[in-house]
């Protein structure tokens, strides 16, 4: 990037920059709406998962506790 490009891009006016704010703010509010969306549409699958991820973690600790109280 040469010198100017570097000016011009600094002395942007301040319009400018709060409409790319405004813009930015949109795309991002858009972005998140459509991802909270996503997740509703998959919310029973994921709570299933949930589940059986947590029921292994619990199995899989127990069965550690009882391996390391056996030693005793």
């Amino acid at each position: 990037m040469n010198r100017k490009d570097a000016e011009d891009h600094t002395e942007r006016s301040l319009f400018t920059r709060i409409v790319e704010a405004v813009i930015i703010f949109a795309v991002c509010c858009y972005l998140v709406r459509l991802g909270v969306n996503w997740l509703i549409s998959v919310r029973t699958p994921l709570i299933v998962i949930a589940v059986i991820v947590g029921i292994g973690i619990i199995i899989y600790r127990l069965w550690r506790w009882r391996q390391d109280r056996d030693g005793y």
